[in-house]
């Protein structure tokens, strides 16, 4: 197998969009974070696709790569680091990223919404430097 350019760039357009919800959503007041339902619903959506980028990403470039993929999303950063595609402070940085893509796909009903802020708030620019790492792939080369 391959890296493909074509799905990586994909993924990172994904990426890019839900990083730039998050951030108009981040900017909003308590206030208007609270008055309507959809930004917490809009926030969750975004959080999820932001991480379901990252790891497809990482899926696909360690198995193009001919590195073992791991069969679990937290192992996909470390051993992304390990390849020497992003750098171990990213992964580090971003260790708790299948955590919390987990809660949002399978606890959903138990999200404490004021953490989510939070987190949003405090690791979007993580996630940005993430998106940068990635965005730098050799094997994108030209396609970018």
């Amino acid at each position: 197998m391959t890296v493909r350019p074509e799905v990586v760039l994909a993924r990172l357009a994904q990426l890019a969009r839900a990083l730039a919800q998050i951030g108009r959503l981040t900017a909003l007041t308590r206030q208007e974070r609270a008055r309507d339902p959809v930004n917490q619903f809009a926030l969750e959506r975004a959080l999820h696709v932001a991480a379901e980028a990252i790891f497809d990403i990482g899926h696909h470039v360690l198995a193009g790569r001919g590195l073992g993929v791991p069969a679990q999303y937290r192992d996909i950063l470390p051993a992304l680091a390990a390849a020497g595609v992003i750098s171990r402070e990213s992964a580090a940085r971003t260790e708790g990223l299948a955590g919390l893509r987990n809660l949002i796909v399978h606890d959903y009903a138990d999200l404490d919404p004021e953490r989510l802020w939070q987190l949003a708030e405090t690791r979007l620019e993580d996630l940005r430097n993430l998106h940068a790492e990635l965005s730098r792939l050799p094997e994108l080369g030209r396609a970018r």
